[in-house]
């Protein structure tokens, strides 16, 4: 499955010159691509700006790039006064629309927008794709819940250069402790409050980093092998032996 990850530094408030700067970076891609992925507020930044959320057009415009490269594309926005990762097929329908989970509080973020109500995983090519957004990547259990069902764990973010060090290392345990790929799309660059620390990354289900970003502003393509993930669970069993994550708890109640 060929992965086309799209880092850059998301310009504050200007739907335009995102959806131009996306478009600029995606034409310099020359193979064909099964799955585009964007940052979290890709469109915007991460803004509270209430006359930014996703627009019907906002959508039509990731619709319209789906269907010129032939190829799924998943990108985040605050829609419904939601934080969401929506995923449309090559023909241009949504597949998928999920929730962030957990506001980030430390922001207020939970003062702006509703905790997630939705999520929606997907398929591509008979991959099992479990979609998450930023903050969502520090709480564990949600992604124990599903893991047996999922081959590719995706993270969209607007992650901080202060926290870099949490990124790569809780990546990188989601994919150890579920045996999956994760896919982490994190943007570059400055808001009026952060700096961005890109490093956009794979992990595969052994938990070793396939292919790092760093901060560079590019449409990245990455080659990968969802069956991968099947083999790794046959080989070593861990979710054979885990307890749901609720059992743990009785045992220290």
């Amino acid at each position: 499955m060929k992965i086309c990850i799209c880092q850059y530094d998301v310009e504050w408030e200007d739907k335009q010159a995102n959806k131009h700067k996306i478009c600029d970076i995606l034409s310099e891609v020359k193979q064909q691509i099964h799955w585009a992925i964007m940052p979290e507020t890709c469109l915007t930044g991460f803004t509270f700006n209430r006359r930014l959320h996703l627009k019907d057009n906002d959508i039509a415009f990731f619709t319209g790039l789906a269907k010129k490269y032939r190829a799924h594309m998943s990108f985040g926005g605050i829609f419904c006064n939601e934080n969401v990762c929506i995923t449309v097929n090559p023909e241009g329908s949504i597949v998928s629309e999920s929730s962030k989970i957990h506001m980030f509080s430390p922001s207020g973020e939970h003062l702006y927008h509703r905790p997630g109500s939705k999520f929606q995983p997907f398929t591509i090519d008979n991959a099992r794709i479990s979609p998450f957004i930023c903050y969502d990547l520090r709480f564990a259990p949600v992604f124990w819940a599903v893991a047996e069902k999922t081959d590719i764990f995706l993270v969209i973010a607007n992650w901080p250069e202060q926290r870099r060090n949490h990124w790569k290392t809780l990546l990188q345990a989601r994919a150890i402790e579920n045996q999956a790929f994760v896919i982490g799309v994190n943007r570059t660059g400055r808001s009026p409050a952060e700096d961005y620390c890109g490093e956009s990354c794979v992990i595969d289900p052994q938990g070793k980093i396939i292919f790092d970003a760093g901060n560079k502003e590019k449409a990245f393509v990455v080659d990968i092998k969802p069956d991968d993930v099947r083999r790794v669970r046959k080989s070593f069993a861990v979710l054979r032996d885990r307890k749901r994550f609720s059992d743990y708890g009785n045992l220290v109640g």
